[in-house]
């Protein structure tokens, strides 16, 4: 028997849905600092739908609610207390843990979306010269909650769904023929059952859509939904004639806008394992984006190996253009570059080295490093090889070792003070590279300097990417 779209509201609320590894570890990683404050959380929290939805819902739930509704995530955190927030950090699902293979892509995909179209509709009202952007913004956020929500706890069925529309379907019609109901009429059962600010109710269906605030959520979700499959699709471009008409500029001017918006979306959603289709353009508003890169692209760093200081790329930098034509780029910097990008934003490792040998093979200092904001940098880690330690004995032989509790009692002793300071005792991750049976340095991860220690599926994924870069050298 099809259940009702109330039935299905019952079964879905039960359960908060889960948040990114990297957000859990970025939280985590700024509670335990000194200089904590709300604008740091806010920012870290306002960029995962999972996390957001529980911070929205508790607000929902207060006995003595504010007087004025509250729909930013900046204004909620001071209201509910940094106490909620770190018992959040440590109770909320792990999306990463709770879902693997397509399910996980599916969820993964959807908050993507979110988070775009949180972006798109502040970017709208900032282009109309209003200064309600941050409320639009959660809006749009949490617009897609009923999909979300069927990602999290059905997704065989939400999957289903979601074949159709990339096959052509329409998405109410798709929803009707799997549900009964569509996945907009499900989300305003969701938000009335969490007590969700109005914007969210009043941005689903039609009924609203004469409103200047409920349209700006839904074209901004719209938008994300169509660019996510593709820029050039004739969905995609109706959607663009629209925004011109809302905006009431030329076509090709919303397109730019659009373009920017994406653009900028991207740059602040990097550091997150999230698919960004602003790599899919080329130019725009003076982002230089190249067309069939990787959702998380490996972009060419600059300093040639062995001549400069160590990179640091900090979470949502700006992204580096392609080179210029003619230009070479050294080919070792960009597979290692890519590795550790590639470990940072796919795997949520919060810092990610490579440390290389110098010419003498006497001091292996760090080379390239990635890591979030609020870490202690790992730029200054060096070591002194002609002293035996741990790292020593690895780049005995190709080897991988997890540090982890079970075997800090072996290892512990064998790690040399200075190093010590600067790596997460709490567990860490790191695998010699040998090229042509040399040694020339080793990985290095973790989930931030005091966070926790690393999984074995962060382990296991980590071990595959180390020995495909591997592979890549040799070739």
């Amino acid at each position: 028997m099809t259940q009702t779209v109330q039935e299905w509201a019952n079964r879905l609320s039960a359960d908060p849905l889960p948040v990114l590894q990297r957000t859990l570890t970025l939280v985590r990683d700024l509670l335990h600092k000194s200089n904590v404050n709300h604008s740091g959380l806010s920012e870290i929290i306002s960029r995962d739908p999972g996390f957001s939805l529980y911070l929205m819902q508790r607000l929902g739930g207060l006995p003595n609610p504010p007087k004025e509704p509250v729909a930013r995530i900046s204004l909620a955190i001071p209201l509910l207390g940094m106490g909620l927030i770190e018992q959040a950090g440590r109770t909320l699902p792990c999306l990463e843990d709770k879902l693997k293979g397509p399910p996980r892509r599916g969820l993964i995909d959807c908050y993507s979306r979110a988070a775009h179209a949180a972006f798109y509709a502040r970017g709208l009202v900032e282009l109309q010269g209003q200064s309600d952007g941050d409320e639009l913004y959660t809006g749009a956020l949490l617009h897609d909650l009923g999909e979300m929500a069927l990602w999290s706890a059905d997704p065989e069925l939400m999957g289903g769904i979601q074949r159709k529309v990339i096959d052509g379907d329409d998405r109410e019609n798709a929803a009707l023929e799997i549900l009964g109901f569509t996945l907009e009429e499900l989300s305003l059962q969701l938000s009335t059952k969490w007590r969700l600010p109005e914007l969210i109710r009043d941005a689903q269906g039609l009924a609203n859509s004469y409103l200047p605030k409920p349209l700006t959520v839904m074209l901004a979700s719209a938008l994300a939904r169509e660019t996510s499959l593709g820029w050039d699709r004739t969905r995609t471009l109706d959607d663009i004639e629209l925004l011109a008409e809302f905006l009431e500029i030329p076509q090709d001017r919303a397109n730019a806008c659009l373009h920017r918006l994406s653009a900028e979306a991207g740059r602040s959603l990097n550091s997150l394992p999230l698919p960004l289709p602003a790599f899919y353009l080329i130019g725009g508003e003076g982002n230089a984006i190249r067309r069939n890169a990787p959702l998380r692209p490996e972009w060419p760093a600059e300093p040639q190996v062995g001549k400069s200081p160590p990179i640091t790329v900090q979470a949502a930098s700006d992204p580096q253009p392609p080179p210029a034509p003619g230009k070479r780029v050294n080919p070792l910097q960009e597979l290692l570059n890519g590795a550790i990008r590639q470990m940072h934003n796919e795997l949520g490792l919060s810092r990610v080295m490579f440390a290389m040998f110098n010419p003498d093979k006497t001091i292996l200092k760090a080379r390239f490093v990635i890591e979030s904001e609020q870490q202690l940098s790992l730029k200054s880690f060096t070591l002194n090889t002609n002293k035996p330690s741990l790292f020593t004995q690895l780049l005995k032989k190709p080897q991988a070792i997890s540090f982890n509790k079970g075997n800090a009692d072996k290892y512990l002793p064998m790690i040399p003070g200075a190093a010590l300071e600067q790596i997460n005792p709490s567990g860490f991750i790191t695998m010699s590279v040998f090229i042509h049976n040399r040694p020339i340095g080793l990985f290095y991860a973790d989930n931030g300097l005091s966070g926790p220690g690393v999984t074995r599926r962060q382990y296991e994924n980590f071990k595959v990417i180390c020995r495909k870069t591997i592979q890549a050298f040799s070739h």
